[in-house]
């Protein structure tokens, strides 16, 4: 009940004010830009950082942010050689993404501890931030997430391999003049309007950014063996996980709740939100009022500052 309470309170506090935005190129630590969206003003709750999901841009979270920059600063980025970001020295594989994060938020001088919130593929790149940096990670939101808890289920490794040979074709779609089709189609999907959806399918049409996003998708399933040997979702982490209630594929729609839901039994501090009737996107959008509401029970928490 005082988590009911205190999400209500949040909530109400943030209908005050018009948030700050700030796009743009955003120098790291290491010396790379990568293309931010930041909106809402600083707080004493933590900030908020978005994690796109595969082809995932900072775009998909258009409606999101405007809505979580209501009570706080909230910031969604490509990651490099995704949508307006330049490519990034290294490779694509879950330690340089989450290395290329890690130095955004101290070029950001984002020095106390952020939610984390990841989308699909995003919550991989999240769970492994959280895993090498325990201390920077205030709460977890994974969203439909694909985690290291997959390991545990064959059937949801063989849907992550089919999965990967699906994305290798976007290049080949691409070469055959499909891509435009696509974009179009993935914008309408997700409810994309102006300058957002002008991002989304700037992104999915350029080929250096869909080769891009095909070697992350290859990378990821590598990459949860990588985030189990660095231990996984950290139990003292606060973490929610939303997931849709139905999947086509009954047998694999048990395996995938089960390794969902993982993280957030585990924790000392979890919540679990199913959302009847949604899709894969749909938390992103017209569902979206679920992760708003996890946000702000994260954001109520005391965060223990470094």
């Amino acid at each position: 009940m005082r988590r009911f309470w205190a999400v209500l309170t949040l909530l109400a506090a943030g209908m005050a004010g018009a948030p700050a935005v700030a796009a743009g190129l955003q120098s790291t630590a290491s010396g790379a830009q990568l293309y931010v969206d930041c909106r809402g003003g600083k707080t004493s709750a933590p900030t908020v950082i978005l994690e796109a999901g595969a082809f995932g841009i900072s775009a998909d979270w258009d409606l999101l942010l405007e809505d979580l920059s209501k009570a706080g600063r909230v910031c969604a980025y490509d990651r490099g050689g995704l949508g307006r970001s330049p490519p990034r020295a290294g490779g694509e594989d879950v330690l340089a993404v989450t290395q290329e994060l890690a130095d955004l938020l101290d070029g950001m001088g984002e020095t106390g501890p952020v939610i984390l919130v990841g989308h699909s593929n995003g919550a991989l790149y999240a769970e492994t931030f959280a895993a090498r940096w325990p201390q920077r990670v205030a709460g977890l939101v994974y969203i439909n997430g694909v985690g290291s808890d997959v390991l545990d289920h064959k059937i949801l490794m063989a849907a992550l391999d089919d999965e990967r040979r699906v994305a290798g074709l976007s290049v080949v779609a691409a070469h055959l003049g499909l891509a435009p089709i696509v974009a179009c189609f993935v914008v309408r999907h997700e409810g994309l309007k102006g300058e957002a959806a002008e991002r989304k399918r700037e992104s999915l049409t350029s080929l250096a950014s869909l080769r891009i996003a095909r070697d992350e998708d290859r990378a990821i399933t590598p990459g949860l063996s990588v985030t189990r040997r660095l231990g996984g979702s950290p139990s003292g982490v606060p973490t929610v996980v939303v997931v849709e209630s139905n999947r086509a594929d009954l047998l694999a729609s048990f395996g995938w709740r089960a390794a969902e839901t993982a993280p957030a039994e585990r924790a000392r501090q979890g919540w679990i939100l199913r959302i009847i009737g949604a899709t894969h996107v749909s938390p992103l959008g017209p569902h979206r009022a679920v992760v708003v509401a996890a946000v702000t029970w994260l954001r109520s928490l005391p965060v223990a500052q470094p």
